[in-house]
């Protein structure tokens, strides 16, 4: 009969603080204005302009970041000592990036074809896309070094077993 192997450290969750911050400011990014589409406009475009549309869809597509972030906290709660949770981060960090960098481009889509690049880079950017750039990154590398470190925990707890007859 064999048993599970115990992790002396065990306990309910095991959260990864770096992990579980990165995913708040990847959201914090996210929510924040991004830019506005002229110099004079009130509004910005924002993750959370997208998730407050009140025209029957309620964001649509958009909204799958916000899933993808949820799972990041999710994962986050186990991912010091969970394979699987700290997998999960990964994943959940890459569709972040991917569907967060899909309604930025779909956005900028929106402001119509110019003739030259000097328009964009005049429009009023916001703090949005930097701060959401360092909280992907930082759930990119947190995931990075959680599967590692859960790696290296089964390697040091399968040295310390005994051989089983």
């Amino acid at each position: 009969m064999s048993t599970a192997k115990q992790n002396p450290m065990s306990s309910v969750f095991s959260v990864d603080i770096g992990m579980l911050l990165a995913t708040l400011l990847a959201l914090v990014g996210y929510l924040l204005p991004w830019f506005r589409p002229r110099p004079r406009a009130q509004w910005s475009f924002s993750g959370w302009a997208y998730a407050s549309l009140s025209d029957g869809s309620g964001g649509g597509w958009t909204l799958l970041t916000f899933g993808w972030l949820l799972l990041a906290a999710g994962a986050a709660l186990w991912a010091r000592q969970v394979m699987a949770a700290a997998m999960a981060g990964m994943v959940a960090a890459v569709g972040t990036l991917v569907t967060a960098m899909a309604v930025v481009s779909a956005s900028f889509g929106m402001i119509g074809e110019r003739s030259a690049l000097d328009y964009v880079t005049e429009l009023p950017f916001g703090a949005g896309i930097p701060i959401m750039a360092a909280g992907i990154g930082l759930l990119l590398a947190t995931s990075c070094r959680a599967i590692i470190r859960c790696h290296l925990l089964e390697a040091t707890l399968d040295r310390h077993d005994p051989p089983t007859p």
